[in-house]
Formats: C-alpha cells, structure tokens, sequence
C-alpha cells in the first residue's frame, strides 16, 4: 500500500515558500541599497534596477518550476502567466542595463516593464482568488509594483536618485508583503502536517 500523498493545497504551499521568501530577499536587498546609496550615478541606477530585475525574472521562473513540479503539473495556465512576467522582468533588465544611456530612457524602459508587470501580477492574483494561497499576495504585489511604474513616470524624470528612490521604495513595500506570504505558507504547511490534513 502506498504512502497517502499531500493535498494539492498544502503541496502548493510547500512550493511557495522558497520562491516567495527569495523573491522577498530580492526586493529588500535592492531597497536597502537605494536607502543607503545616497547619490547613485545614472550607471550605478541603470546596472542596480537592471539587475534587480534581472533577478526578480529569475525568481519567478523558479516559483513556476517549484509550482509545476511541487504542485500544479505541466502545462498549467497559471503557470504560464509567472513565465511570462518571469520573462517580461528578464528581458526589462538587459534592456535597462543595454539601453538607459539617459534618465528619460531608463524611467520609460523601468516604468514600461514595472506597469506591464505589476497588472499581470494583480490579474494573476484576481484569476486565482479562491483557487491559490498566493492571490491575495500577488493581488498586493502587483498593485504596488504597478503603482511604482506610474510614479516613476511622473516624477522619475527629476533624476537618477529619484528614479532609484522611487524603484526602491516600492520594492521594499513588496519585500515586507512577501516576507510575511513566505512564513505564513511555511506555518500553515507545517500546521496541516502536524494535524494530518495533508492525509
């Protein structure tokens, strides 16, 4: 007789609590560098952001793999959405590192891929409402990821520190989000062991 298996549910938070608290260490790690670099150089802004992004793409592309593997199966749709905005990010950093040679390109490239980004996110968070323990969680994060976009788009032009303020403060507001998501999953999977709901 085989082993009972977990539930999709408690599977699910299980896959999410490593991509989560990575993306998490993500955010924060940028937008404490924003707080403490005080006078960021057009390149210093350019190479941070594009990396920043660079690695939130990584992360997500590791938080599909997680869910497919873990939880949801190939082929899923939801997972195909955090692939595309996993590669919307990645794509965002080269071309902010390869193409911001000024502050009005750097705030349209960056603007451009945090809005897109974070409405993907918040429909993403809308579509699973009821059916994943990250909703609510990508519902915030693409709220405030696109909210910086826009912001970035009316006051970023004032310079590289404002446009590194204005990406770090964001980041740090998700960072808070996703650090709280990561412990909660991480609580609840251990609670539905420890009471055998995962049997």
């Amino acid at each position: 007789m085989s082993a009972p298996q977990p539930s999709q549910s408690v599977r699910e938070l299980r896959a999410l609590f490593g991509p989560v608290l990575v993306r998490a260490l993500i955010y924060l790690a940028f937008g404490l560098t924003t707080v403490f670099w005080q006078e960021p150089t057009l390149t210093v802004v350019q190479w941070g952001i594009g990396l920043y992004l660079i690695a939130q793409g990584i992360a997500l592309i590791y938080m599909q793999r997680s869910l497919n593997q873990r939880a949801w199966g190939e082929g899923n749709t939801h997972s195909r959405v955090i692939q595309s905005y996993g590669i919307l990010y990645l794509v965002g950093g080269v071309a902010t590192t390869a193409f911001s040679a000024s502050v009005p390109i750097l705030v349209l490239v960056v603007g451009l891929i945090l809005s897109i980004g974070g409405v993907t996110e918040l429909l993403q968070g809308f579509r699973t409402t009821g059916t994943s323990a990250m909703s609510k969680d990508w519902k915030i994060t693409g709220l405030v990821t696109f909210l910086t976009g826009i912001v970035l788009f009316l006051i970023g032009d004032l310079g590289p520190k404002a446009a590194f303020g204005i990406t770090g403060g964001g980041a740090i507001i998700v960072g808070i989000f996703l650090v709280l998501a990561a412990l909660t999953f991480r609580h609840d999977a251990a609670s539905a062991d420890s009471a055998g709901l995962d049997r």
